[in-house]
């Protein structure tokens, strides 16, 4: 007869190992790689944001779940001369939604 508590802790271990490399594949999404020129190195960083969690879908017995994930570029780290400087990216899409948000808002205000 199997040892019960054996499997489980193999199957804890294996999800642990598992959550491991995935988040540090996800820190590998979010920093890219420098690219230097002329003594300047710049590091292109993104938000990535995940919907699906797998663990789920393990646990439940239904193998692999799906997730959804995405990224976004938001800067770039910048390295001249031993200083640092961030330089955010401009989003235009942000921009025209939030917008469109706040003109929906004074409209909806201005009919009360």
């Amino acid at each position: 007869m199997p040892d019960r508590s054996r499997d489980e802790s193999a199957a804890r271990e294996s999800k642990r190992v598992a959550r491991a490399v995935r988040d540090q594949a996800t820190a590998k999404r979010v920093y890219g790689e420098p690219v230097e020129l002329d003594g300047v190195t710049v590091i292109p960083v993104a938000a990535v944001r995940r919907c699906g969690r797998q663990e789920d879908a393990e646990e439940s017995g239904k193998g692999r779940g799906c997730s959804c994930n995405s990224a976004r570029p938001v800067g770039l780290v910048v390295i001249r001369d031993g200083q640092v400087e961030w330089k955010p990216t401009f989003d235009l899409n942000r921009v025209v939604l939030a917008g469109v948000g706040v003109l929906g808002l004074l409209i909806f205000l201005r009919r009360r």
